[in-house]
């Protein structure tokens, strides 16, 4: 058993920030103790260079804790100790060894393990700009700049690039259901603080997977009341749809039900019943989206949250919708852009027909 180090480490700040903890491992057993790594060899490291990094525990449950973790050469890790399963150490491996084949842009790949009969290591790229969750609730918070008080923005461009990125990864993960390939593993915990973004703040879907070391049937509960759980409580595509459907209406609403714990599926639902569906989105969602598009996406959101699976679409369906939207949203975009060069005449290098025909060209009804 390895030997834990916490020391409390409070920020001063003129926002209100969680409490780190800095943890440093020690020693630890040699049963199947060694580091496994789906990287490259010059990415990999040793479990000594593990054991002696100093490390901010993030967050802690009664199954797992999360680290920030930073070797001596300066390079991030994210580390997620997971404790009280009742997996074997092979039955771990060989599920992380199918998820770790499964490699797309917009899912956060394994960088290894370790694993022990007492516990389990899962390691990560550590990802700078955080989660969804916070660029969410950020937002809402006062960022002090010269004593001007500034709330963060979150364009709407930004909301379905990132939605567009969670449905192409999830896609990605059903692909091979869809051709017949019956192994695969659902996500099961699609969330805020599990869609993380990288340093383009493009969505990165982080634990795939690991939901299935917590079925009921293991004697562990995997499904807590956080309000993304699918009536049925199923580890199903369906199941991780519903869930995506919530984090679809906390982009458009503006609201986290992680801080929150609003029953948001029942809000929306409420306002759109009482014909007040314009005041479901979030202020900043009303004033800049120009192309209808909101709306086309709270529709596939409620539909993604019916309580039936049968009501359900799959995710190839949402995810046509929602490119659907973003392809629609830059076709706007062109037209107000070349609008308003043609029309205050002073950009004219910015229009394409200004650069064909120049402003002295008679036009066909003129007097020669």
């Amino acid at each position: 058993m390895e030997e834990i180090e916490v020391k409390k480490n409070h920020l001063d700040s003129p926002i209100k920030k969680p409490i780190t903890h800095e943890v440093r491992l020690k020693g630890g057993d040699s049963n199947n103790s060694e580091l496994v790594f789906f990287v490259e060899d010059h990415e990999r490291f040793k479990l000594e260079d593990l054991l002696r990094a100093k490390a901010d525990l993030r967050s802690e449950n009664f199954w797992s804790s999360l680290f920030k973790v930073k070797l001596e050469n300066n390079v991030e890790y994210a580390v997620k100790r997971l404790k009280n399963l009742k997996v074997s150490c092979d039955e771990f491996g060989e599920t992380l060894r199918k998820i770790s084949k499964v490699k797309h842009q917009n899912i956060l790949p394994l960088v290894g393990y370790r694993s022990t009969d007492e516990e389990k290591l899962i390691i990560y790229k550590y990802q700078s700009n955080g989660s969804l969750l916070n660029l969410l609730n950020e937002r809402y918070y006062c960022v002090f700049v010269d004593y001007i008080a500034r709330r963060k923005d979150f364009p709407w461009k930004l909301r379905l690039n990132i939605a567009c990125g969670i449905a192409r990864g999830l896609a990605f993960i059903y692909k091979k259901l869809d051709e017949g390939e019956e192994n695969i593993i659902p996500h099961g915990n699609i969330k805020l603080s599990n869609i993380l973004l990288n340093d383009k703040n493009e969505a990165l879907i982080s634990e795939h997977g690991l939901s299935k070391f917590f079925e009921p049937n293991r004697g562990t509960p995997l499904f807590s009341t956080d309000g993304y759980t699918a009536p049925e409580k199923s580890l199903t595509e369906k199941g991780d749809v519903y869930s995506f459907g919530v984090i679809l209406l906390e982009l458009l609403t503006g609201q986290s039900i992680e801080v929150s714990r609003i029953d948001l599926v029942r809000w929306v639902r409420s306002m759109v019943r009482e014909e007040w569906t314009g005041e479901v989105f979030d202020k900043e969602v009303r004033e800049n989206d120009h192309d209808q598009g909101a709306f086309s996406l709270l529709n596939i959101a409620l539909l993604c949250v019916s309580r039936s699976q049968q009501n359900r679409p799959n995710v190839g369906e949402i995810l046509n919708t929602i490119e659907g939207v973003m392809n629609a949203h830059e076709q706007q975009q062109m037209e107000i852009s070349a609008s308003k060069c043609c029309s205050n005449g002073t950009n004219q290098e910015c229009c394409s027909l200004h650069q064909i025909i120049p402003d002295t060209w008679d036009s066909p009804g003129s007097n020669y």
